[in-house]
């Protein structure tokens, strides 16, 4: 099993241009503790558990147009320590926010937005008089072209596994793709140098990106024990 590592927070500080983040994905860093030291203005060093897990939450959150009261829920605190911590969080990443509305803008002009790649995801409710159905759409917009750029990447990925194992000399058989996952099966005596090529294909798939793409390995009998 090979999984994209936070694809789409990496996505997100790509193509949003998010410079604090793309630098901490580039030296390889801790996302969730810089963000916190970011949003907090607190020294690394100095960042607890606990504010690492709020951070944690609004990075995941965040990119699915996550609510103050959807973060509450998930931190168990009130309405208004989640929605300031949301406002703290787009001041110090306004490249983000500046992405979010564009997106939205886009949605409503034209019905639709890209991927990367140029495909078009259709956002239907984007003007409606419902509000909380053009609320939804909007939340659809800004991570439509996330998530449709990490399928894109995925999909070449997978368009030149086969030619790259056979190329090695191996005999893998690729299973199932599930989300930013792929699935094989390999003879155990290849399963090093099958994991080094997967790994390889899949961070080589968007290659012409700023942001790294990490690929992580596991193996078992089974796809839970992969895990």
């Amino acid at each position: 099993s090979v999984d994209y590592s936070q694809v789409e927070l990496r996505l997100a500080a790509e193509m949003a241009g998010i410079c604090a983040l793309k630098t901490a994905f580039k030296q390889g860093q801790d996302i969730h503790t810089i963000t916190a030291s970011q949003v907090f203005e607190t020294p690394i060093e100095d960042v607890t558990p606990e504010i690492r897990r709020q951070a944690k939450a609004v990075n995941f959150g965040i990119i699915y147009g996550i609510s103050a009261f959807g973060l509450a829920k998930q931190l168990g605190t009130d309405n208004k320590t989640a929605g300031d911590f949301i406002k703290r969080y787009l001041a110090r990443f306004n490249e983000l926010e500046s992405f979010m509305t564009a997106k939205k803008e886009e949605a409503r002009a034209h019905g639709f937005v890209r991927t990367v790649e140029g495909r078009k995801c259709f956002i239907r409710g984007i003007n409606d008089k419902n509000g909380s159905v053009r609320q939804f759409a909007e939340r659809q917009a800004i991570n439509a072209p996330l998530q449709g750029t990490a399928a894109d990447i995925m999909k070449i990925a997978m368009g030149g596994m086969d030619y790259a194992l056979k190329q090695a000399g191996l005999h893998a058989k690729m299973l199932l793709q599930v989300h930013d996952e792929l699935i094989f099966e390999v003879p155990k005596d290849e399963l090093e140098a099958t994991s080094a090529v997967v790994k390889r294909v899949m961070e080589e798939a968007a290659s012409d990106f700023d942001v790294p793409l990490i690929a992580e390995a596991g193996s078992g009998a089974s796809w839970a024990d992969a895990h």
